[in-house]
């Protein structure tokens, strides 16, 4: 097991990772280090899980919402959405 905050263990990574599943902060910057510092690791083919993803901010905070459209931009294909979560696919 690895026990630290998110930026600096993501920074002494080194492993790829097949899945990656991000519930962290709601604030934008706290969700987009989250983002930015493991997004990389992930390796192709591999999956990338959000929870707390609500389109509606009625729903929940956008901080989430607006990091996984992010992920999209960057090239992650969602692959289903069920309650909150989403799941994305980084290609091949």
């Amino acid at each position: 097991a690895v026990v630290g905050y998110s930026v600096p263990v993501s920074r002494a990574w080194a492993t790829p990772v097949g899945f990656l599943f991000i519930d962290g902060g709601h604030a934008f910057d706290v969700a987009l280090a989250d983002y930015e510092g493991w997004s990389t690791h992930v390796k192709p083919g591999g999956t990338l899980v959000f929870h707390d993803v609500f389109e509606d901010p009625a729903d929940g905070g956008q901080a989430p919402y607006e990091v996984y459209q992010r992920a999209v931009a960057d090239g992650f294909a969602p692959v289903s959405a069920t309650g909150s979560l989403r799941v994305l696919r980084r290609p091949s």
